[in-house]
């Protein structure tokens, strides 16, 4: 509850009472029962501000942490009460959201393009760009097959059981955006053993 004559009753009232008063003064003559109307809504306004205990003037601030209003304001940083949240930072997650998407659909179309890239020299800018922006490129080839990281393109036969489900060569090479797969190597994986 505030301390200010906000309240309904009392504003309707002192609504009332300026349109009666301002009735008196635009009329054409003195009538007694628009005055009276005006003093008596005026004397009503009145008797309910002192009995809620408002007041047309707003209270002197208690602390600094208490505005002239007397409404209490709770400690900085409880987060408890803390009024409208500024529009710039609502904004802030969508904008950090939209940068993210942005910065994915760069960096897919800079691995298109590396895909299909016949010029070292380019092949080597986008290289040296995608290390400096933390995208890295995955070869797996020695490793072994694991279907969570890693795409079968094909088989091949193992030349010893020590061989099988280990990957032989990186058909087209993965990527990981500062540690998050963006796309899987495509790879062949030794299966079986060779008999002689």
């Amino acid at each position: 509850m505030t301390n200010r004559l906000g309240g309904p009753l009392v504003g309707a009232l002192v609504g009332l009472a300026a349109a009666a008063l301002g009735a008196v003064f635009l009329t054409d003559g003195f009538d007694p029962v628009t005055l009276a109307v005006a003093a008596g809504s005026v004397v009503i306004a009145a008797v309910v501000a002192v009995l809620t205990g408002r007041s047309i003037a707003p209270k002197a601030p208690l602390s600094p942490l208490q505005p002239a209003g007397g409404a209490f304001v709770p400690a900085p940083g409880t987060g408890a009460g803390s009024g409208p949240i500024p529009v710039q930072q609502l904004q802030e997650p969508a904008r950090a959201a939209q940068a993210m998407s942005d910065r994915t659909v760069l960096v897919e179309a800079c691995i298109w393009m590396r895909d299909r890239a016949t010029s070292p020299a380019l092949a080597q800018h986008l290289d040296g760009a995608f290390s400096r922006v933390g995208v890295t490129g995955v070869d797996a080839t020695g490793q072994r097959f694991d279907p969570a990281v890693h795409e079968a393109g094909g088989t091949i036969a193992a030349g010893s059981p020590a061989e099988d489900g280990i990957i032989a060569r990186t058909e087209q090479i993965g990527y990981t955006d500062r540690g998050r797969l963006l796309r899987h190597p495509i790879v062949t994986v030794y299966r079986g053993q060779v008999r002689a």
